[in-house]
C-alpha cells in the first residue's frame, strides 16, 4: 500500500489543498502551525480506510473528527463567531494490494426529513472497499497473501506508553494483531517486548533462532547506532542492547533517543513479522506499507540525524515514509524529490547543499552562521549609529528622546565593557552625554 495523491478540503487549517508523495521517502518541514502533522493525520485517515471491513474496524480505523474541521472566524458588529465548514474531505490517490485506486473519506451535514440536520461520516470507494474484504478472507483461508504495514508513531511515542502492570507473553493469534493500535499516535511498547519475550522462549524450546525474530533484531541493529546485538533476557526479564563499545544496557536504560529510535524500528519489524510471517528472515526487507513519523529527528544527536533515512530506507525498502522535521540534517540527507515545504512553493534548492544553504534558503533561518545574539547585537548597533546620526539636526526635546533610546540600545552590550566604552565615547563625541545625573 503506498499513497502518491493526497487532497484534503476543510481539514483542519486547509481549506483546498493537494499532496504528492515519492514512493520510498517524503519528508515535511515548515514553521510551526503550517500543518505537518495534519497532513500525517490526514494520511492517517486515508490508509485507514484499509481496515473497513477488517474485524474490529471500527477501533483500527481512523475517523474524521470534531477537531479536525475547518473553523472560520466571523466578525458580526463587536461579536465574534467562529462556524466549521463543511464538506471535510480526504482523498487518497495510490496503490493497495497491487491496484491502483481512488477513495475518499468524507465528513458532511446532511438534511434530514423532518428531523434536521445530522453529520454523516462516509467512504466512497467500492474498490478499497472489496480489497479490505478480500485480504480478510484470504488471511482466514490461510492463504499467503501480503499484508500492507501502518504505522504511525507521533511526538509523545516515548511517553504516552500504555498501561501495562508486567511483560506478559502473548499467544497465538491472527495475524491481523499485527495492526493493533497501529494508528495510534501513542506506542505500546509492552506489546512489542511481550512478543519478543515469546520469541525468544520459543527459540530456546526449539533449539535454534526463530527467522522472525531474527528479521526484528536485524533491523535494530541496521538502525540503531554502534548496536551490536539486542535480545530479551528471559532470566532478567528485560530487553538488553549489547553495543559495539562492550557496553550491555537495558531497554529502560537507555537514552531518550536510543530508546525512541529502538522501539520505533522494533515496532515496525515486529508489526512486519505478525503481519507476514511466511517472509521469516525477510520480513522487514519485503514486507509494503505506510509509517509516519512525527519530527523523525527527535532527541536523536546531529551525527544521527544525518544517517537516520537511509538506514530506515535500507532497513525497510518496501515501505513508503512520511515524516516531519525541524533539521537541516533530516533534510540534507534527502534524495530529490522528497521534501515539502510548507513554507513555499515550489521549494528551494537542497539535495547536495550544505547545512547553511538549507537553513538560510530551505528553512528561512536569517543568517545561520550567525547566533541569534549576534544578529541582535548588530541590529542595535546600526539603530545606535542611525541615532546619533539623526541627534545632530534634533531639537532639545527630540534629543532627550534619543539619549532615552541610546540607553535602551546598549543593553545587549551590558556584559562587554571595552565595547561599552567605545560606545560611550561615540555618544559623547555626538553631544549626546549620558543621561545619568
Amino acid at each position: 500500500m503506498k499513497i502518491h495523491e493526497l487532497e484534503v478540503i476543510n481539514f483542519r487549517g486547509f481549506e483546498h489543498q493537494i499532496f504528492h508523495f515519492s514512493n520510498q521517502f517524503t519528508v515535511l518541514i515548515g514553521d510551526n502551525g503550517t500543518g505537518k502533522t495534519a497532513i500525517l493525520d490526514a494520511i492517517a485517515i486515508g490508509a485507514g480506510c484499509l481496515f473497513s471491513r477488517f474485524d474490529n474496524f471500527e477501533n483500527l480505523q481512523r475517523p474524521i473528527s470534531d477537531d479536525e474541521v475547518r473553523r472560520v472566524r466571523y466578525e458580526k458588529g463587536q461579536t465574534p463567531t467562529i462556524e466549521p465548514q463543511y464538506p471535510v474531505s480526504v482523498s487518497c490517490i495510490g496503490v493497495v494490494d497491487g491496484s491502483e485506486i481512488t477513495w475518499e473519506r468524507t465528513l458532511q451535514l446532511l438534511d434530514r426529513d423532518n428531523k434536521g440536520p445530522f453529520l454523516n461520516q462516509s467512504l466512497y470507494s467500492h474498490k478499497i472497499v472489496n480489497i479490505s474484504k478480500q485480504l480478510l478472507e484470504k488471511v482466514r483461508k490461510g492463504e499467503d497473501v501480503l499484508l500492507p504495514l501502518l504505522a504511525y508513531y507521533g511526538t509523545g511515542r516515548l511517553w504516552l506508553q500504555k498501561e501495562e502492570k508486567s511483560v506478559e507473553t502473548v499467544k497465538p493469534g491472527s495475524r491481523m494483531l499485527g495492526y493493533i493500535d497501529c494508528l495510534n499516535p501513542a506506542s505500546n511498547q509492552k506489546v512489542l517486548l511481550g512478543w519478543f519475550k515469546t520469541m525468544e522462549i520459543a527459540s530456546l524450546q526449539r533449539g535454534g533462532s526463530l527467522g522472525v525474530l531474527n528479521a526484528v533484531k536485524a533491523a535494530i541493529t541496521n538502525c540503531i547506532e554502534n548496536c551490536h546485538s539486542v535480545k530479551y533476557d528471559i532470566l532478567e526479564d528485560e530487553l538488553i542492547a549489547t553495543f559495539k563499545d562492550g557496553r550491555t544496557l537495558a531497554f529502560r536504560m537507555l537514552s531518550d533517543g536510543v530508546r525512541n529510535m529502538l522501539a520505533m524500528v522494533a515496532d515496525i519489524a515486529y508489526r512486519a513479522a505478525v503481519l507476514n510471517p511466511q517472509l521469516g528472515s525477510e520480513a522487514a526487507q519485503k514486507t509494503p506499507g505506510i509509517v509516519l513519523i512525527d519530527e523523525i529527528d527527535l532527541h536523536l544527536h546531529p551525527n544521527w540525524q544525518r544517517r537516520v533515512v537511509e538506514d530506515l530506507r535500507a532497513t525497510f525498502p518496501a515501505i513508503q515514509f512520511v515524516a516531519t522535521t525541524h533539521s537541516p540534517f533530516i533534510v540534507q540527507s534527502l534524495r530529490e524529490g522528497e521534501l515539502i515545504n510548507l513554507d513555499s512553493q515550489p521549494p528551494e534548492e537542497y539535495h547536495d547543499k550544505s547545512i547553511e544553504d538549507i537553513a538560510e534558503n530551505v528553512m528561512g533561518v536569517e543568517m545561520p552562521q550567525k547566533s541569534e545574539r549576534y544578529l541582535e547585537m548588530m541590529e542595535a548597533a546600526e539603530e545606535y549609529y542611525r541615532v546619533l546620526q539623526e541627534a545632530k539636526d534634533a531639537n532639545p526635546e527630540r534629543i532627550e528622546e534619543l539619549k532615552a533610546r541610546l540607553d535602551e540600545l546598549t543593553i545587549p552590550y551590558s556584559d562587554d565593557p571595552a565595547y561599552q566604552a567605545f560606545l560611550k565615547m561615540e555618544r559623547e563625541a555626538s553631544g549626546l552625554g549620558s543621561t545619568e545625573k
